[in-house]
């Protein structure tokens, strides 16, 4: 199932080429992600409950995004710091729970602009 297709992916990422909380030591295996204005685009594939991803984000916008994870209460599972256009960053996660997660951009008014989208687990 194609991240596009998904719930809303049109968002931006923004971040830096740090990770955050919510970073695991090991991932299963590695999404790519990339950000531009108000839009993230990749295809995330099947993930299950247990499974750990790297999402590597490459902003290939002309402003600053960034990517963070939230659990379907809203929790935050990890993010990226800002990303500069042309630059790259990763954030590993863990899906514990089977449910829909939001993946979004909290730089300024990206979020509000529509720089969301929603995976499905399980």
């Amino acid at each position: 199932m194609a991240l596009l297709a998904l719930v809303s992916w049109l968002f931006v990422s923004c971040g830096s080429d740090d990770t955050v909380a919510g970073e695991s030591s090991s991932a299963a295996r590695t999404i790519e992600i990339t950000a531009s204005e108000y839009a993230f685009n990749g295809d995330p594939g099947v993930i299950g409950p247990g499974d750990t991803i790297e999402f590597d984000v490459e902003n290939v916008g002309e402003i600053d995004h960034s990517l963070e994870v939230l659990s379907s209460s809203g929790t935050s599972l990890g993010r990226t710091e800002r990303i500069a256009p042309g630059a790259s960053a990763s954030v590993t996660v863990t899906f514990d729970d089977a449910g829909i997660y939001r993946l979004i951009c909290d730089v300024d008014d990206h979020l509000s602009r529509g720089q969301t989208a929603s995976i499905s687990v399980g």
